[in-house]
């Protein structure tokens, strides 16, 4: 310790008249001093060495201070506000190894940083191998879609329900992040599911694609929730703009447990009276595997995505990826599906590649 009570001592005249290559290099002999004996320090040592490095830390050039961050940013006990001040640089090779790695660096502070400074800083933070809700929430309250898919990916972050939200809704508009919204146990079963019914078909047949077994059973899981409830909650979003009447209950009832009973004929007959098609259309649209014009019927009927299923398996033998099945289906418009129905009614033969185009 006698070494760097005599730097002190030396501190004022230095900081004064010294240049700033004399100050780097005061700098440069003290923190070798401190790495050369940090494990036997206790608390009273390091803040003697955080008083001295503190006063020089702004009167030195920038690569001294790059020196200085990499340096003490893996120590276990760095010098606590040398360490902020860092953390507190413009500069982000100055602050960046020391937002990515130092453990004494607050959470108060982290959230100061990261509700003032550019992305880079926030892209630092969130890289931290831990970090706390409140970090997270402020760092994912002002972060570009980059830093929002780094942090997303940070297993060791935590989130709130609020912070899950936020990155949800962007993650209805990008395939990555809602993969990377999938892949996180820790998302709250109803933000995933916000996030696939509010997803684009994109984003949807995105997933949908996806063959990570963690995430196929947490967009099945979502997808059997949701699918009873999507359909009537845009139905009735969409009931003062609807051209037709809602099918009788006891029709719907009744198609739909000739569907699950497997009864090809029934299921044919009762679709066409539901949808106000010729049966010899739905019977064209089966032999053309035109899976697409069948969903559109189905959602014409007002069926639930767990009933038009059933349609589909009832009258094609298959019910194809139901996860592709799904995005098609929860992406259809009541507007969309009645346009093509029109079609149908006209063209007793439509064919996929014409409904598609309607689609």
């Amino acid at each position: 310790m006698a070494a760097s009570n005599a730097l002190l001592l030396e501190l004022p005249a230095v900081l004064s008249q010294g240049s700033p290559d004399t100050r780097g290099e005061i700098l440069r002999r003290l923190t070798d001093l401190f790495l050369a004996q940090a494990s036997a320090f206790g608390e009273e040592h390091v803040a003697l060495f955080d008083t001295v490095m503190e006063q020089i830390v702004g009167t030195v050039e920038r690569h001294s201070l790059i020196r200085l961050g990499l340096q003490l940013a893996p120590l276990v006990n760095a010098p606590v506000k040398t360490i902020m001040l860092l953390g507190q640089s413009d500069d982000i090779a100055v602050a960046g190894p020391v937002l990515e790695r130092s453990k004494r660096i607050s959470d108060e502070v982290l959230v100061g940083i990261a509700g003032t400074k550019t992305q880079a800083h926030l892209a630092a933070i969130a890289v931290r191998l831990v970090l706390s809700e409140a970090v997270t929430d402020a760092v994912v309250q002002r972060s570009d879609l980059d830093v929002t898919r780094k942090i997303t990916a940070n297993f060791g972050a935590r989130f709130s329900e609020t912070g899950f939200r936020t990155i949800a809704g962007r993650a209805h508009l990008d395939e990555s992040l809602a993969l990377l919204v999938a892949g996180r146990s820790d998302v709250p079963s109803e933000v995933f599911r916000d996030l696939v019914r509010n997803a684009t078909d994109e984003v949807r047949r995105g997933l949908a694609r996806c063959d990570v077994p963690g995430v196929r059973t947490r967009l099945d899981q979502a997808v059997a929730a949701i699918g009873t409830q999507l359909l009537h909650a845009r139905r009735k979003a969409e009931a003062p703009g609807a051209t037709a009447a809602s099918p009788a209950p006891d029709k719907l009832k009744a198609l739909c447990e000739k569907a699950r009973a497997g009864k090809r004929g029934d299921v044919i007959d009762e679709l066409a009276v539901i949808a106000e098609v010729p049966v010899v259309a739905i019977k064209n649209l089966i032999k053309q595997g035109s899976e697409d014009g069948l969903l559109i019927l189905c959602k014409v009927a007002g069926l639930a995505w767990p009933d038009a299923k059933a349609v589909l398996l009832a009258t094609t033998g298959s019910a194809g990826d139901p996860r592709t099945a799904f995005g098609t289906y929860s992406g259809l418009t009541a507007e969309t599906a009645q346009r093509v129905v029109r079609f149908v009614r006209l063209r007793k033969s439509a064919t996929p590649a014409e409904i598609r185009r309607l689609m």
